[in-house]
C-alpha cells in the first residue's frame, strides 16, 4: 500500500492526465454506440467515480488485511460482491431517483451486466495489486529488519574486537611496567606516559571511524616507543610509507594488532637485534601494507600471539565482506603479512 501511495505522490499530475483522458475515451465509445454526446459524457464520469471510489474502498479494506495462505478466496469475493452493488446503485440512482430519459434507461439496461463484468475486472485488478504491492512491501520490512540486525551484530562484534584488543595490549603493558619499576623507574615513568598517550588516542575515537594513513603511523610510533622501552636496542622497526599513500585512509588499529603480533613472533623467538620492515604503498585502489619480521621456526609460537593476527582478519570480513584482504606468507624464516585496504 506504500509503494501504490508513494507512485501517486510522485506521479499526482500524470495521474490525473490519464484519469481525463480515460473519461474522454470512454465517452467516445459509448457515443459510438449510439447514445448522445453529453448522456455519454455523463455515463462515463458517473462509471468514473464508481470505480474510484471502490478503489478506495479496496485499499483501506487490504491495508488492514492482508490475506493469508489459504484465504485467496476474499480477494476474488470483495470484488466482486463492490462490482454487483455499483452496478445496481448505479441504475437505482439513475432511474428511480434521478429519473433519465427513457433513452438514458434503456441503455442501462441493456449494459448493465456487461457493467457489472467490467467493474468486477476493474476490481479484481486492483484488489491483486494491492495485494502485491502488500507482500512487496513485508518484504522490503522484513529485509531492512534483516539487514539492520546484520548492521548491529557487526558494530557488536566490532565493539567486542576493539575491547578486546585494548585490554590485551594494556595487559602486556603494565606487566612490562611492573617489570620496570624496581629495576628502570625512570624507563617505567615514560613507558606510563606513552601509554596514557596511545590510549587517549584511541579510546576517545570510533572503533568504526576511518582515519587517515598519517594519523594510524602517529598511533604505532606511539605503540613501538612503548614496546622500545620493553625490548631496549633489540627492537628495531623500519618504517617506510610512499607519499602518494599517506592522504589515504584506514580503519583505525588496524596495523597495531599485526605489528604487535611481529614483534612477539620475533622477539619472543630470536636473540640479538631484531629489524621489523613495515611497507606501505598504493596500489590502484587499494592501500597495500607489507609486514615482515623474522622469526624461528623450532622456537613455537609465543603464548596469545595469533589473537591479534585473527582479531584483523575478523575486522576486514565485518567490514568489507571479504576474505581475500589479507595474505600470509612464511618465507625464508621471515614471517610476512600483507594487508590490502579498499579504498571508498
Amino acid at each position: 500500500m506504500n509503494l501504490i501511495k508513494l507512485f501517486f505522490e510522485r506521479h499526482f499530475l500524470k495521474v490525473l492526465a490519464i484519469i481525463f483522458t480515460w473519461i474522454l475515451a470512454k465517452t467516445f465509445i459509448i457515443h459510438w454506440y449510439g447514445l448522445e454526446f453529453q448522456l455519454s459524457l455523463l455515463e462515463s464520469v458517473i462509471q468514473t467515480f464508481w470505480i474510484f471510489l471502490g478503489f478506495l474502498m479496496l485499499g483501506n479494506i487490504f491495508s488492514y488485511y492482508s490475506p493469508r495462505r489459504g484465504h485467496f478466496w476474499i480477494v476474488i469475493a470483495v470484488p466482486f460482491v463492490l462490482a454487483a452493488f455499483f452496478s445496481w446503485f448505479s441504475f437505482f440512482l439513475l432511474v428511480q431517483l434521478i429519473k433519465v430519459n427513457q433513452e438514458f434507461q434503456i441503455f442501462l439496461s441493456s449494459t448493465g451486466v456487461i457493467k457489472g463484468v467490467y467493474f468486477y475486472l476493474m476490481f479484481q485488478f486492483w484488489a491483486i495489486l494491492l495485494v502485491f504491492a502488500a507482500k512487496l512491501e513485508d518484504q522490503r520490512k522484513i529485509r531492512e529488519m534483516e539487514d539492520n540486525s546484520q548492521k548491529l551484530a557487526k558494530e557488536a562484534e566490532m565493539y567486542y574486537l576493539r575491547q578486546q584488543l585494548q585490554p590485551h595490549f594494556l595487559f602486556n603493558s603494565l606487566n612490562s611496567i611492573n617489570a620496570l619499576i624496581v629495576t628502570k623507574p625512570e624507563e617505567a615513568r615514560e613507558m606510563v606516559v606513552n601509554l596514557a598517550e596511545f590510549l587517549r588516542g584511541t579510546i576517545k575515537k570510533d572503533s568504526n571511524k576511518w582515519i587517515s594513513l598519517s594519523e594510524e603511523l602517529e598511533q604505532l610510533k606511539l605503540f613501538l616507543s612503548i614496546e622500545k622501552v620493553r625490548f631496549g636496542d633489540r627492537l628495531k622497526v623500519s618504517i617506510q610509507a610512499e607519499k602518494d599513500a599517506e592522504s589515504l585512509t584506514i580503519p583505525q588499529l588496524m596495523v597495531q594488532p599485526l605489528l604487535e603480533n611481529a614483534i612477539k613472533h620475533s622477539l619472543y623467538g630470536l636473540r640479538g637485534e631484531v629489524l621489523i620492515q613495515l611497507g606501505i604503498k598504493k596500489e590502484n585502489k587499494y592501500l597495500i601494507i607489507r609486514l615482515s619480521n623474522p622469526f624461528d621456526p623450532k622456537a613455537g609460537q609465543p603464548k596469545g600471539s595469533g589473537f591479534g593476527l585473527e582479531a584483523v582478519k575478523r575486522r576486514l570480513y565485518l567490514i568489507f565482506g571479504r576474505n581475500d584482504l589479507i595474505q600470509i606468507l612464511k618465507h625464508d624464516n621471515n614471517f610476512i603479512v600483507i594487508l590490502r585496504i579498499p579504498q571508498p
